[in-house]
């Protein structure tokens, strides 16, 4: 989340710059923030937006500017911030749509919404659409069983508490048709129950390549990030990558899909050791907040070796009602 965009949602020269710079340090594949698929599910102030038609061409100005500027494809984060309370929003504004009060026709809205704009998202150039199922945000919630408490068709069992995800998928695909690739971020655990849900998020990861998914994301959490985070970071050590434990199940169940993991991945060291271990890529987002060409430095650089991030979170606190920045080094 860049919080760049100006308070219509339309992208602005920061975030065209920001873009820029990241496409310059060499990433391969470039996930644009998290944005916006209809008002009421908005966070940020200043998050971008992709709930009609009048976004395209404003949204356009990313995928032109990354494309001119390197050699790396770019993808577009869908997002619905769903109940308050939840994910990364720390003092921002937070959703207003209640999954466990909602009508299956406010749902099936929704849903239709992501397709939109996942079509919106190819109108404007984006190489490929990626969903947010994290965190904590709708999808999430729809998938939590902490947090899911419906009694319907759309919560229960994880079958049930899955409709929401896999109906998103259908129709993206309906929208975009099949050569477009779609991500998806999804949790490992929500971290509220211990990490006794791992299994059932690999199934759910299964059933999602089923639906349509070509690269799953694994992150986790659903609250009280910074401190999970924190927590997390002490627990891996040199092994760094947080949610390493996750990459076996989750491969036993997507197959030869591509995985990846993010979360506390900060040396070439641990990358070329999870590589090794069976995930297809890796995901780094705060390296790459404090230092843009991160990437390069740790292809071209044999010197270097370690990211300077240091995992502190702050910027993280700071997006609440900033714009992003590396809070720690850019004083």
């Amino acid at each position: 989340m860049e919080n760049m965009a100006d308070s219509n949602g339309f992208v602005t020269d920061d975030l065209k710059r920001l873009y820029i710079s990241v496409a310059q340090g060499g990433a391969g594949l470039i996930v644009v923030g998290a944005s916006a698929v209809e008002p009421r599910g908005k966070v940020w102030k200043h998050q971008i937006a992709i709930w009609n038609d009048g976004f395209i061409d404003s949204l356009s100005k990313i995928p032109e500017a990354i494309h001119e500027n390197g050699n790396g494809k770019c993808a577009i984060q869908l997002h619905h911030g769903g109940a308050a309370g939840f994910g990364y929003s720390y003092g921002a504004g937070g959703g207003t749509f209640d999954i466990n009060s909602a009508s299956a026709s406010e749902i099936k809205k929704i849903i239709g919404a992501f397709g939109k704009a996942a079509a919106r998202s190819v109108a404007a150039g984006f190489d490929a659409i990626a969903i947010h199922g994290a965190h904590g945000y709708l999808i999430s919630q729809f998938l939590s069983p902490a947090i899911n408490q419906r009694s319907d068709p759309w919560g229960g069992s994880l079958e049930n508490r899955m409709r929401f995800a896999t109906e998103v998928s259908f129709a993206i695909r309906s929208e975009v048709g099949v050569d477009i690739p779609l991500i998806w971020k999804i949790n490992c655990s929500d971290y509220v129950n211990g990490e006794r849900d791992l299994s059932e998020y690999a199934q759910a990861a299964g059933v999602l390549v089923a639906a349509g998914v070509d690269l799953i994301e694994v992150s986790g959490g659903i609250r009280n990030q910074i401190k999970l985070r924190r927590d997390l970071k002490k627990k891996s050590g040199e092994a760094e990558a947080y949610f390493k434990h996750a990459i076996q199940p989750f491969r036993d169940t997507i197959g030869k899909k591509i995985l990846s993991i993010t979360g506390g991945i900060r040396s070439r060291k641990v990358m070329e050791e999870i590589l090794d271990e069976g995930v297809d890529m890796v995901g780094v987002c705060r390296p790459i907040i404090s230092e843009p060409d991160f990437p390069k430095k740790i292809f071209e650089n044999g010197d270097y070796k370690r990211a300077r991030c240091i995992s502190c979170n702050k910027c993280l606190l700071h997006i609440a009602e900033h714009p992003l920045k590396c809070v720690h080094f850019e004083k």
